[in-house]
């Protein structure tokens, strides 16, 4: 996918977002979402915005617009209900917590083992 920009925010490579926070109409035209499933994301707790102190408007993090896009996935592509949706995510970040553990031991693994070998 060529890079586009919208109003100032970059998208790149496979919906991957450049940027570090995204106006609730970005994310909409972003991800050609309605406004209506975005509120109910919100609504149903699987995706929250923060406010900006400067302009009083609510955006989206880079994360949360990246949660987004992976609901959006799971809804439009897989036709999983917003329930499952909510399990998914919470397996999906059981996995990434559990990697970062397993990527913590073996780095503490190879660490002990070089101070072990000397050559």
């Amino acid at each position: 996918m060529p890079e586009q920009s919208v109003s100032g925010k970059l998208l790149t490579g496979e919906n991957e977002m450049a940027e570090d926070f995204f106006y609730r109409r970005q994310i909409i035209e972003i991800l050609g979402i309605d406004e209506s499933f975005l509120h109910e994301l919100e609504k149903e707790d699987l995706v929250s915005s923060v406010e900006l102190e400067s302009s009083r408007e609510r955006v989206f993090t880079r994360d949360q617009a990246e949660r987004i896009r992976i609901i959006d996935n799971l809804v439009r592509e897989l036709e999983v209900n917003l329930a499952g949706v909510e399990v998914i995510l919470e397996m999906r970040a059981n996995m990434l917590r559990m990697q970062r553990q397993f990527d913590t031991i073996l780095q503490m693994m190879v660490e002990q083992l070089r101070g072990k070998v000397s050559w």
